[in-house]
């Protein structure tokens, strides 16, 4: 599901009509470098999958934790799927649904 999300997401916010994925790759990294978690969430999938540029495991897992520091729910939520210590992924998942419940009151 989170995968399917990222690539959607890739789809209509980094790529132009062409389909370059290593220019999307570099606007992405431009972004998630100004702040931006969405694209932080993006580009950790883009370097996870080695799309538009060999894959890079280790930054996109630092992407992906600096989107959740941020509060991005879909980081929130992909991290606790794969945290091991039940503890944490509970925590991580309650403040996934809770940052969607301020994305809902804030749109």
């Amino acid at each position: 599901m989170t995968r399917l999300l990222a690539a959607r997401l890739r789809a209509a916010l980094a790529r132009p009509a062409g389909g370059d994925a290593a220019a999307a790759r570099r606007r992405l990294q431009q972004r998630a470098e100004g702040g931006e978690p969405a694209a932080m969430f993006l580009l950790a999938h883009m370097l996870a999958d080695g799309e538009g540029g060999p894959p890079d495991a280790a930054a996109a897992r630092a992407w992906l934790a600096r989107a959740a520091e941020l509060e991005y729910p879909e980081a929130l939520q992909e991290l606790a799927l794969s945290e091991p210590d039940p503890q944490r992924a509970d925590m991580l998942m309650r403040a996934a649904a809770h940052a969607l419940a301020h994305r809902a009151h804030r749109h």
